[in-house]
């Protein structure tokens, strides 16, 4: 297949959307919270009246906001959190208090020295009852002297293993008054006799900023993960080592197929994640609070999403670094910035066991509304399909000959049958624990939980893949058209050669299988390795959001590490301080 550079041209803004998320943003970190999670709840969880109020003073950077939800003791599980809030009818005033100190919030970007207002999220307390969950919009800081407010105890949390600019930060309340309005109410309110009014019959509506926040993590686990191979493609094109023809000279790294093996599939990867991610965010945007279904399959759907691909981008980032030798070790190289930047991302808005665990209730209240006779919409479709047509044990191959699965029909089939015996399994030993257990339903939930994880990684990865589908829909020219199917299937092949297990267990594929499986990965790759360059040149990453002396675009790998070195302080004098003071009367005792 021949690949003209003119091909090339349509998938670049295609493929540079991949790249929204600039060098820059990192530089503004410590303000970026306050255009992201803060402006975006206070724009979907206030009320007409707030929204004018609060969000053009937050765009405009007139008030600096964070979004405080983690604390000292809790996280993921938003309905343990301690931070309460109390209605005082006298004054019309919500009075919220970090009550000990595993209630203390914790973690909270832009929190330590910039913001000055904070979204708290407390328990709302109305005569004694909780009311859940809500936000509350709390100055934290005096607008002219930046100090605390009374009542306001905050700082760093101190150092982490990335993103120093982050600024996060802790924050107690003692006793810390606000006025009614200050609760986002565009959802509940409580009026000003302390009755508490809702507006809408979803359960669990302030859960919306997370779920953005996740769909958001999606999209940046393929944008960080794109840089990451860029870089390591690139490099890998210019590094030569060893010899393949004695009489050609040494050969560029990336001409291995070892190195063509560990690299392609991880831009197959990244532009899966991506797809998966803009997918996931059109979805945020189009749901309907009031739409209890779709509210459910959106939390469920981008808590297995976030949890998937988080963990996988930092573990395949790690990959790229090695695949870049000694020098991918150097700081020069980008890569331990990348690595150390997404890692935070694994446990940034829900750990994933606990976020898998949330999806597989999901995946169970689906499972029983199957058995019962209900229809299954959205993307559950699947799990009627293969629940209904096909034996839910046993061998189940949806293809006669291995050589099928180049077809993408036949590698979709294979992922969502996979996915739905993994469910149905899972259910099984659900209820058989339950029946073990007895009443107590948790306990069975937990021995139950390694199953369950599983059912809502496989679930992750049917979605991923069909939706990944949707990039064949390109307005591209036929030949690049072959090409993205040719990443498409490299995707789906190498994704079940990752994991035989979930395939083999459910019968969709035979140990036999695996063989041709792996042979086919390789056809896949000598097809793309041609075109690798500039598919990551497509990508359109410049030099300064890199920051990386191997992925420069002008391959001058070596020149540009000599010239950081360069700059590294102990090399702006010719004998190192402290040499003459402790080296040398050290060199000259008689120990």
């Amino acid at each position: 297949m021949e690949i003209l550079i003119e091909d090339l041209i349509p998938i670049v803004p295609l493929f540079r959307s991949i790249c929204s998320c600039s060098a820059a943003d990192t530089n503004l970190t410590q303000i970026g919270l306050n255009l992201s999670m803060f402006t975006h709840a206070v724009y979907g969880q206030g009320n007409d009246q707030q929204r004018e109020k609060w969000w053009p003073l937050a765009k405009s950077f007139q008030i600096l906001g964070c979004y405080a939800q983690t604390e000292l003791g809790h996280g993921t599980f938003v309905r343990g959190m301690e931070t309460r809030a109390e209605y005082d009818q006298t004054t019309e005033e919500f009075i919220l208090t970090s009550p000990n100190l595993t209630s203390m919030k914790w973690w909270p970007g832009s929190m330590a020295t910039v913001a000055t207002h904070g979204l708290v999220i407390a328990h709302l307390y109305l005569a004694g009852k909780d009311r859940g969950v809500q936000m509350f919009m709390v100055p934290l800081r005096d607008m002219g002297t930046h100090k605390p407010l009374p009542g306001i105890t905050i700082g760093s949390i101190g150092p982490t293993m990335s993103n120093a600019m982050s600024d996060n930060g802790f924050l107690a309340l003692d006793k810390v008054r606000i006025p009614r309005d200050h609760m986002l109410a565009r959802f509940c309110e409580v009026t000003v006799d302390g009755r508490f009014v809702s507006h809408t019959r979803a359960s669990k509506p302030s859960y919306a900023t997370m779920m953005w926040m996740r769909a958001n993590m999606v999209k940046n686990a393929g944008q960080m993960l794109s840089r990451a191979v860029t870089i390591a493609v690139r490099y890998s094109a210019v590094r030569q080592q060893g010899l393949l023809d004695t009489k050609a000279g040494e050969v560029a790294v990336l001409d291995y197929i070892s190195q063509q093996y560990l690299l392609l599939p991880l831009l197959a990867s990244s532009l899966a994640f991506w797809h998966v991610g803009y997918w996931l965010a059109e979805f945020y945007q189009n749901y309907v609070p009031d739409n209890q279904a779709q509210a459910q399959e959106l939390h469920a759907t981008s808590a297995c999403l976030k949890a998937f691909t988080t963990q996988m981008a930092a573990r395949q980032i790690e990959t790229c670094r090695r695949s870049c030798g000694g020098h991918g070790y150097s700081s020069f190289s980008g890569m331990p910035h990348l690595y150390k930047y997404v890692a935070a991302g694994e446990v940034v808005e829900g750990d994933a066991l606990v976020l898998n665990l949330q999806t597989a209730r999901y995946l169970m209240k689906a499972l029983r509304l199957f058995i019962s006779g209900k229809v299954l919409a959205g993307d559950m479709k699947y799990l009627s399909y293969w629940l209904t047509n096909a034996p839910q044990t046993g061998p189940l191959r949806v293809f006669k000959d291995s050589r099928m699965l180049t077809d993408i029909p036949t590698l979709a089939s294979v992922f969502e049958c996979a996915a739905a015996r993994l469910i149905a399994l899972a259910g099984r030993q659900l209820d058989l624990f339950t029946k073990e257990t007895g009443v107590n339903k948790e306990h069975a939930w937990n021995r139950a939980s390694p199953w369950l994880i599983r059912a809502s990684e496989a679930h992750a990865e049917a979605i991923i893949f069909t939706r990944f589908l949707s990039i064949l829909d390109s307005p591209v020219s036929h030949s690049l058209r072959a090409l993205l199917k040719t990443i498409v299937v490299l995707y789906g092949l190498w994704r079940i050669e990752q994991n035989p297990i979930a395939f083999m267990e459910t019968g969709t594929l035979k140990p036999s299988d695996m063989h041709d499986v792996h042979s086919l990965v390789i056809e896949q790759l000598k097809v793309i390795r041609p075109e690798a360059v500039s598919l990551v040149d497509a990508f359109g990453h410049p030099d300064r959001e890199l920051h990386s002396a191997l992925g420069a675009y002008d391959g001058d790998i070596y020149t540009r590490l000599y010239a950081e070195a360069k700059k590294e302080p102990l090399n702006q004098t010719e004998v190192a301080d402290g040499i003459h003071k402790y080296l040398k009367p050290l060199m000259k005792s008689k120990i």
